[in-house]
C-alpha cells in the first residue's frame, strides 16, 4: 500500500475540522474534490475513516489511528521541506570562512556578529591561515567558502568586496637608528634588514608591500612566515617589518615602535568569495558584509588585482 502525502493532507484537513467545506477552504480546492480524495483515500487503505451525516462529521475508530502518524508524517515532511529551503535560501548549513592575522580587524568581527544574529541556524568555522596568501587559495580551492583577505586580490576565480584601508607602518626596535623620525619615506629603508615570508611573497605581494624598495635589498633580510615569528626578530633589533597599522593595535607592545611609511598604497582588506560559489550562505554572507560597511559608512576604493 502506498499513501501518498496529498492524501495524507486531505485526512487531516477533513479530520480538524470535521467539517468537508472548511477543510477544502483551508486546502484551497472544491468540496466535491475533497469528497472524492477521500472516497479514494479510504478505497485505498480498506475501510471508512469518517461517519458522515448530513449534521456532523466524525471520525471512526479507524480514522483515529491514523490521525496521530498522519500529523506525525505531514509534520516530519514539512519539516524536511522547510530544511532543504533554508539550505537553498542559505538560512541553514555551514559556512567556513577563512582570516590571515588581523585582516579586516574589527569590521570583520562585526560582520561575523551580524551574520550570525541574523542566520543563528547557519555554523559558521573560522579557518586561519598563516600567511597573507594563503586564506586567497583556501578560497580557490574550495577549502573554504569565503575569508577576510589583505590586497592585492591575486586570482580571477575571487569576487570581492573592499573592507577597509590603512596606512603602512614599519615595526622597529625602540632603539633603532630610524625610531627617533616622527615617519619614514621608502628611501630610509633600502639599507635596512627587512624581515618576510620571502618565498611566500607573490610577485604582486612583493610589489605591492616592498615595490618601492625591495630592488635595492641585499642579501641580508630575514626569512619567517607568521606575524609573530616575523616580529620575533623586530624585538630582537635584528631586522624591521612593514605591516598595516592595525598591528599596532592588536600587537602594540613596549619593546616594539611603530613609524607610518610615507608615500605608499595604504593596506587596504577585503572579502573574498568564489565566483562560482556552490553555497547559498556565500551569498547571505556578502549581503551582511555590505550592511556593515553601509552602516559603518566605510570608505571603498578597489585595488584592482595585478594579476595578467
Amino acid at each position: 500500500m502506498h499513501l501518498e502525502l496529498r492524501h495524507l493532507r486531505y485526512f487531516l484537513a477533513v479530520a480538524e475540522e470535521l467539517n468537508f467545506s472548511r477543510a477544502a477552504e483551508r486546502l484551497h480546492i472544491a468540496q466535491p474534490a475533497l469528497s472524492t480524495q477521500i472516497r479514494a483515500l479510504e478505497t485505498q487503505v480498506g475501510c471508512e475513516l469518517f461517519h458522515r451525516t448530513t449534521r456532523r462529521v466524525e471520525l471512526t475508530t479507524a480514522g483515529e489511528a491514523l490521525l496521530e502518524d498522519a500529523r506525525e508524517i505531514i509534520g516530519r515532511a514539512d519539516q524536511a521541506a522547510a530544511k532543504l529551503g533554508a539550505l537553498a535560501r542559505g538560512q541553514r548549513g555551514l559556512l567556513r570562512v577563512g582570516f590571515v592575522a588581523h585582516a579586516a580587524g574589527e569590521t570583520s568581527t562585526e560582520i561575523l556578529r551580524r551574520f550570525g544574529a541574523d542566520f543563528p541556524a547557519i555554523e559558521v568555522e573560522l579557518v586561519e591561515s598563516r600567511t597573507l596568501e594563503g586564506t586567497q587559495r583556501q578560497v580557490v580551492e574550495r577549502d573554504t567558502d569565503a575569508g577576510f583577505v589583505w590586497l592585492p586580490v591575486l586570482h580571477d576565480e575571487l569576487a570581492s568586496e573592499p573592507i577597509a584601508f590603512e596606512r603602512k607602518l614599519v615595526a622597529m626596535h625602540p632603539e633603532h637608528r630610524l625610531a627617533t623620525k616622527p615617519a619614514l619615506a621608502s628611501e630610509d629603508l633600502v639599507d635596512e634588514p627587512i624581515v618576510a615570508p620571502w618565498d611566500r611573497y607573490s610577485d604582486e605581494t612583493l610589489t605591492f608591500w616592498l615595490g618601492p624598495f625591495r630592488e635595492a635589498r641585499k642579501e641580508f633580510d630575514f626569512y619567517a612566515e607568521s606575524l609573530d615569528e616575523c616580529m620575533n626578530y623586530v624585538i630582537r633589533g635584528l631586522a624591521i617589518y612593514c605591516v598595516p597599522e592595525s598591528v599596532e593595535r592588536f600587537y602594540g607592545r613596549p619593546d616594539v615602535v611603530f613609524r607610518p611609511l610615507l608615500g605608499v598604497e595604504p593596506a587596504g582588506t577585503a572579502l573574498v568569495w568564489h565566483r562560482a560559489s556552490e553555497n547559498p550562505a556565500v551569498a547571505n554572507f556578502v549581503r551582511v558584509t555590505r550592511k556593515v560597511l553601509e552602516s559603518e559608512a566605510s570608505p571603498a576604493v578597489s585595488i584592482q588585482s595585478r594579476r595578467r
